[in-house]
């Protein structure tokens, strides 16, 4: 709209109260004034030039006679900061807002006229291309999106209007620590793609500035990373990826942890947005301003949190081989300029992330599946992803050559759930003939399913009380199930689809109808007053239409027919289990939407119990609500009593909620990623990886394995007792299926690794493993159990050894720890230790709710460790006692306990780690359970290896495990090696329970956890075999730089040599060792380091 429209219709009130003489007067001044307009129009550039500033005092004027509302566009609105800045300045009064967003249709910028562009006194740009991924694969759709799309919205825009435009802190770069201002020039070299088409969008604006009167005044604002909550929630940045890292798995992975990052928290940049709206007029053409609350280091930002919630903290090895600095901005240029004031900071922040977990961590990740087909059971088309597996072949697509097994098909694969009646399916449906016309799966070909069939026909007949029944069996497979009803007098009917399986249960004498259930029509079925019931054992999830297959057990049904429906894996979101997902399960039912598809279907559910069978299964009983003639049996307004128990259950575990299923896939994804990184390791070590059960949940496992980025072993085949699989080929691979004998070819002297995919026959299996392990003589077997929980198990002939377990836990919210419990205070001293302080920090900050670091005349170099990695409940403190002596340090200890008289200490050194997964936890249970008042942790000393060097990033822990294992010599007086380290909660005692009277009865061992001293720099020479005793090559004085403790004292370490060289030295890394407490130390080391 040309400017000179805008000035006669912002006069429309005042013409309208005009008398009507008036107005012809005014309207023949307007006409001749709008043709003076347009004829300027087609005056040289030069004249409208000089006219521009006149245009833009009159349209000021006229703004603030014709409206007082101040008109805003949002570009971007749908976005993680666009949604936030919408609803907030939507509640600001005097303001109109409009929000546009390319994800709707013709919201996108360049698809915004230029006339409705120029309503908007301000546009607020948020637009652009934001994923640094995607950014990096296509550059050119990085300088479309983030260059291109703003220039081509500020050209159409007016001289009058502003436009408020998003940079990045990033291009801050190389800075570290140090806040670059807005003039200071960038080291451009160090960005990646994203950070440079922001450097670009700022260059080119600023040009267009300069270079075009007719430009509009622009505003860029380099933001710090914004954190905090929207609408669209990210999780992928800072301090909320950190936090969902947290509560979703218990660590925290960092790269570059010296780098600095600025953060500019949300509510921040809100309130920095709207004060520039207020003072709008002092815009200058062309401004660039900083916004940040605060700057920290990667680490301290991650030991925060980690002190907060107990999450370890892990640095990636990417951290070793590249080096960033990082960056911080200058704020002052716009807190002077508008004098503003930035109240963020970081554990303000963190608490209210805390708050807001679940809304925080669900994020984008709850949004519809658009691609999925509708509910299966009450028909809603909203469904939300859950897990996505990706594409897979049919999971019992079995061929007999490698290369047919490679070519098989693939579909996709991917787990939705319904918020409706929270049901949850498949999202893609494979056709049900090409599935099951000719099915492999044998049900009679396990002892544990035998059993299990033989239990069942026995309740069905008790509760049926008929001696000599009829039962109809839906999916009779080979008629094994059959075989236990015509055992007990029972008449037996199947139905089955696939035709090879109906000639098996034939053969057993059992009368089976081929064909699919509630698709097709069978005749020849019992009355419904002679059959007493319809056992139907993992089928109803196989069918696409789950009600209409119910309908069609009414329509058989009589008036005492009970109806049992079994379906396996019932509480497989608890332990994170998906092996079940796969192309021949469509459904996933709850105790919900079990409830609804049986009111859908006019049957009342009678009964609802978990069976241990399939890893826990639910079988759910049955009734018709009405008879033929309408007669009511049963009443739907009472539910069974287990049916409550179960759908209560399902709440209490927040089944019904988005963040249940967030965490649901965090297991998943941990659970595969932990026996991906076991088995690098042991295949490294030369080991044979097979798996036991070519199962159709053990294709679904085997290829989420396979699929795993950095894969570095391979199956070599997979054992699987039923006849009809055997010497064929896992679907999708070149991985032949063998039976158990095959174990007796393996080589005895190479180690094994079996993954057991059939997990839930593990009992049934292992005993199989074991008789051929003795049967062949193999001695270095080992087996991986993937569920309920992950765990490496070294197997013998008679015994079983569990050598790690997945260290993976979901922190319960809001509150990881209890709620009622003393504080956990670290006490230590600092005496220019640099080598081992970092990593000590991260080691202990998800252990301590506190710490003392007293200082004794420590180098800058320390005390900017501390400050660039330790919480900020972590206090540096100089020593009031002035002495560095034993004394000195003792009595300055004993000052600061008595400060925290309440609270559980300990003091460590910088050279000692405390090893455990969660002391607060453990002391909050102790506390509650007990009176005791100290813990002690064996103390285990540790030998240094001069072949390892120390680096920055990786604790001393994970690389340095040899420790001296004769802990028998130690007594009082003996200064090499002390046997324990004690925590406790005496208002007055120091860092050993002898120097200060506790009791005998005040303490015990703790539980779990012991401390590893790195106190003596010590190398040697070992032998191959482990148990002999070692000689060492002790330095005739250690490194400076690696000395660990500053009152070592080398008269002392000199004497002990002759001692040093009797001792026996163990490895933490070893399955085997001495005793059980040693035992319990290696096993929670290797949780600890993932090994």
């Amino acid at each position: 709209m040309n400017p000179y429209h805008l000035f006669i219709l912002g006069k429309e009130k005042q013409f309208n109260r005009m008398t009507k003489h008036s107005r012809i007067i005014l309207a023949v001044i307007v006409s001749i004034f709008i043709g003076i307009a347009y004829h300027i129009n087609a005056f040289p550039t030069i004249i409208r030039k000089s006219h521009s500033s006149l245009v833009e005092r009159n349209l000021l004027s006229d703004f603030k006679q014709s409206s007082s509302l101040l008109k805003i566009a949002i570009i971007g609105s749908s976005g993680y900061i666009g949604s936030r800045l919408l609803h907030y300045l939507q509640e600001r009064e005097n303001l109109k807002v409009v929000g546009y967003d390319r994800i709707y249709a013709e919201q996108a910028s360049h698809e915004i006229s230029a006339k409705d562009l120029q309503k908007f006194q301000v546009v607020i740009y948020l637009g652009g291309l934001t994923d640094r991924i995607l950014c990096r694969d296509h550059p050119k759709d990085a300088e479309k999106e983030n260059v291109k799309d703003i220039y081509d919205l500020a050209i159409r825009m007016l001289p009058s209007q502003i436009l408020i435009f998003a940079s990045t802190s990033e291009v801050a770069e190389g800075f570290g620590s140090i806040p670059l201002n807005e003039t200071t020039p960038v080291q451009s070299h160090l960005f990646d793609t994203y950070v440079n088409s922001m450097m670009r969008r700022e260059d080119t604006l600023q040009k267009l500035s300069l270079e075009s009167d007719f430009a509009p005044r622009m505003i860029g604002l380099r933001l710090g990373i914004v954190i905090g909550l929207s609408s669209s929630q990210r999780v992928d940045l800072g301090h909320i990826f950190h936090v969902c890292q947290a509560f979703l798995g218990g660590k925290l992975y960092i790269d570059y942890p010296e780098a600095y990052q600025s953060f500019l928290t949300m509510e921040d940049l809100l309130r920095a947005i709207n004060i520039m709206l207020k003072r709008k007029k002092t815009a200058k053409r062309f401004d660039l301003f900083h916004l940040e609350s605060f700057s920290v280091s990667i680490s301290k930002m991650a030991n925060a949190i980690a002190s907060r919630l107990g999450a370890r903290v892990i640095i990636s090895n990417y951290s070793m081989n590249k080096f960033s600095r990082g960056f911080s901005l200058n704020t002052t240029k716009f807190r002077s300029t508008y004098r503003f004031v930035f109240n963020g900071n970081q554990n303000q922040l963190i608490s209210m992330l805390i708050e807001n977990v679940p809304r925080l961590c669900v994020g984008r990740q709850s949004r519809v599946d658009n691609d999925s087909v509708p509910c299966v059971v009450c028909g809603s088309r909203e469904m939300h992803t859950v897990l996505d597996l990706f594409s897979q072949p049919l999971a019992n697509d079995f061929r007999k050559q490698s290369d047919d097994a490679l070519k098989c098909e693939r579909f996709p694969l991917r787990l939705v759930r319904c918020p409706k009646c929270y049901h949850t399916q498949l999202s893609y449906i494979v056709d049900r003939a090409y599935l099951f016309s000719h099915y492999l799966y044998q049900s009679g070909t396990s002892k544990s399913i035998q059993i299990y069939f033989a239990w069942l026909a026995e309740k069905i007949i008790t509760e049926s009380s008929k001696a000599n029944g009829t039962i109809l069996e839906i999916a009779s497979n080979d008629g094994t199930q059959l075989t236990e009803f015509a055992k007990r007098g029972w008449k037996t009917v199947g139905v089955d689809p696939a035709k090879n399986l109906a000639d098996l249960a034939r053969a057993k004498g059992h009368t089976v109808h081929v064909g699919f259930w509630g698709a097709d029509k069978f005749p020849h079925l019992p009355s419904p007053e002679t059959l007493d019931a319809i056992v139907a054992q993992n089928v109803a999830a196989h069918v696409g239409n789950p009600v209409e297959f119910m309908r069609a057990c009414v329509a058989v049904m009589g008036t005492r027919t009970k109806l049992y429906i079994q379906t396996s894996q019932c509480e497989m979101y608890e332990t994170g289990q998906f092996d079940t997902v796969y192309h021949e399960h469509i459904s996933f039912f709850t105790a919900h939407s079990f409830k609804k598809m049986a009111s859908l279907a006019g049957l009342q559910i009678v009964n609802f119990e978990i069976t241990p069978i399939h890893g826990r299964s639910c079988l759910v009983t049955f009734q018709r609500i009405k008879l033929l003639n309408n007669t009511l049996t049963l009443s739907n307004s009472d539910l069974a009593p287990s049916l409550m128990v179960a759908i209560q259950k399902e709440r209490n575990l927040g089944l019904t909620d988005a963040w249940f299923y967030v965490k649901y896939q965090a297991q998943a994804h941990f659970m595969r990623q932990w026996i991906v990184h076991q088995l690098t390791n042991l295949y490294a070590q030369g080991h044979v990886v097979i798996g036991y059960g070519a199962a159709a949940k053990g294709m679904v496992l085997l290829h989420s394995l396979l699929e795993m980025k950095s894969k570095t072993w391979l199956f070599s085949y997979i054992i699987d007792d039923a006849p009809l699989k055997q010497n064929t080929y896992c679907p999708g691979t070149s991985i032949p299926v063998r039976p158990t004998t095959e174990l007796s070819k393996h080589n005895v002297t190479q180690p094994l690794t079996i993954v057991i995919l059939a997990w839930n026959f593990w009992e049934e299996i292992v005993s199989r493993i074991q008789i051929e392990i003795l049967k062949k003589g193999i001695k270095n077997v080992f087996v991986m159990l993937p569920f309920p929980e992950q765990q490496l198990i070294q197997i013998n002939s008679n015994s079983n050894t569990i050598v790690t377990k997945n260290a993976f836990k979901l922190l319960s919210w809001p509150l990881p720890f209890p709620s009622v419990r003393r504080p956990v205070l670290l006490i230590s001293h600092l005496y220019n230790e640099t080598t081992l302080l970092p990593s000590w920090i991260r080691h202990h900050a998800p252990m301590f709710d506190r710490a003392i670091l007293i200082n004794y005349d420590t180098t800058n170099r320390s005390l900017k460790i501390v400050q660039n990695e330790a919480p900020n409940t972590w206090k540096v403190i100089s020593s009031q006692h002035g002495n560095s002596d034993s004394q000195g340090i003792s009595e300055a200890i004993r000052s600061y306990g008595k400060i925290y008289a309440k609270a559980w200490k300990i003091v460590l050194t910088i050279d000692e780690l405390l090893v455990h997964t969660n002391p607060r936890e453990m002391l909050a249970e102790t506390e509650r359970t007990s009176d005791v008042m100290a813990l002690r942790f064996p103390l285990l000393t540790m030998i240094r290896s001069s072949s390892i060097p120390f680096d920055d990033f990786t604790s001393i822990l994970n690389h340095h495990t040899l420790y001296i294992a004769n802990l028998s010599i130690v007594d009082k007086h003996d200064s090499l090696i002390e046997a324990y380290r004690c925590i406790h909660r005496h208002p007055d005692a120091g860092c050993t329970d002898d120097q200060h009277n506790i009791k005998k009865n005040d303490w015990q061992w703790a539980p779990l956890g012991f401390i590893a001293n790195y106190r003596y720099t010590i190398s040697f020479r070992h032998t191959k075999d482990q148990s002999q005793t070692f000689p060492y090559e002790i330095a005739d004085s250690p490194n400076t730089q690696e000395r660990l403790q500053h009152n070592f004292d080398l008269a002392q370490f000199t004497q002990n040599k002759k001692k040093i060289r009797s001792l026996r030295v163990d490895d933490l890394q070893n399955v085997e060792t001495t005793n059980d407490a040693l035992r319990r130390a290696h096993r929670l080391w290797r949780e600890m380091t993932n090994h």
